[in-house]
């Protein structure tokens, strides 16, 4: 009989996974498509279009917070599991 304790590290972990590919598939795909309405708005002095930064900078910043929150996450959950008793 497996262990419950697994059983529940694996059932965390695999909600974890599918809440951050939903952070991911909602910025890869669906904040592109704000870039036309974005792109009304203009950077003063620069001219740059606010849509066109957003997707550029904007989705690195959100993927490498969607990263580091998962890593931060997962290692919780890790520590939670798999305790070693010093």
């Amino acid at each position: 009989m497996p262990d419950a304790n697994l059983q529940t590290y694996r059932r965390r972990t695999r909600s974890l996974t599918r809440v951050t590919l939903g952070l991911w598939a909602l910025f890869a795909v669906c904040m592109p498509m704000l870039v036309v309405p974005l792109n009304a708005f203009s950077i003063p002095y620069v001219d740059l279009q606010f849509g066109f930064l957003m997707m550029t900078q904007g989705a690195l910043v959100a993927f490498t917070l969607v990263v580091w929150d998962f890593a931060r996450r997962q290692d919780r959950i890790d520590r939670d599991h798999f305790r070693t008793g010093a």
